[in-house]
């Protein structure tokens, strides 16, 4: 995988005035852009960055997230790096917790400050408070650089929060690598030399298997739709896309009250989940108010 890195500007201000020296090794164009799927932003609920319907079908899967990154929103302070940000969807819910925000990714969006791998970040050590990396780590061949990267731009006492998937489709091809089961990510965070405080799972064998029939259900109507050359996929009809996502706002909207988030990797989870998210320390005491 080319390690090369191009900076962009973002306004007035590009990565390298905003944040002091970049590590020019890596600096230059790369050859190797990936195309991404983009989201739309989350829609805040009670404080929750819940997924936008008109945005994904992928709805019960990313309200868990949005639910777990509510739960551990203390994590978010002083200044954020948004690894592998895309679209940055969860930017209008992090932005007012912490006191900046970076962004970047290996593909041009609006709103980045640089195009990274976040297996060789283009920023000077200790240069943020938080990392934030989601479904990100299946795309890169190696997330143990991934993890040392994330580890050396923290500063002491910093975090880094990772969501991974584990039991989930193939997507982004062919920038998909690799899954994590929990053990294994608790072990690529652990050498790279972090505390991890939190390893939860992203829901148990029920939120798996309803979520894989969505999947195959979107994928057999696209199927006829191509055999039939429609020239859209149904999956894009704005009313088969409600049709798809009212039972899964329905679910949303009742398991948050009834049982709130998830904790730990139990109830199934741990053998049968569709990911993982942990919040993940760097050692250390922050050497300045960190709070946003």
């Amino acid at each position: 995988m080319p390690g090369r890195v191009t900076l962009v500007r973002c306004g007035a201000q590009s990565v390298s005035s905003t944040l002091g020296p970049v590590n020019h090794q890596d600096a230059g164009t790369t050859n190797d852009l990936r195309a991404r799927h983009r989201r739309g932003r989350a829609r805040i609920r009670r404080g929750i960055p819940y997924p936008d319907p008109s945005g994904t079908l992928s709805l019960l899967p990313n309200a868990i997230m949005g639910e777990w990154l509510a739960d551990v929103k203390d994590a978010f302070v002083g200044d954020l790096l948004d690894a592998g940000a895309g679209n940055q969807p969860y930017r209008i819910w992090y932005e007012p917790l912490v006191k900046s925000v970076i962004a970047v990714d290996a593909t041009e969006a609006p709103g980045l400050h640089a195009l990274a791998l976040v297996d060789q970040l283009p920023f000077a050590d200790s240069s943020f408070d938080t990392v934030l990396s989601t479904e990100v780590w299946e795309h890169v061949e190696d997330p143990n650089q991934a993890a040392r990267e994330a580890f050396r731009v923290l500063r002491p006492g910093g975090h880094l929060v990772i969501t991974v998937p584990f039991l989930y489709p193939t997507h982004e091809p062919p920038y998909d690598f690799g899954r994590f089961t929990h053990y294994g990510l608790h072990s690529v965070l652990r050498r790279a030399g972090f505390e991890v405080l939190r390893l939860d799972s992203k829901g148990g064998p029920v939120v798996w298997a309803s979520h894989l029939a969505m999947v195959a259900f979107v994928q057999a109507l696209d199927a006829v739709g191509r055999m039939v050359r429609l020239p859209h996929p149904p999956s894009s009809w704005r009313p088969l896309r409600w049709m798809i996502a009212a039972p899964q706002l329905a679910v949303i909207s009742m398991r948050y009250r009834l049982r709130g988030v998830r904790r730990g990797v139990g109830g199934g989870g741990g053998k049968i989940s569709l990911g993982y998210v942990a919040v993940a320390q760097k050692p250390g005491t922050p050497a300045h108010d960190a709070t946003g």
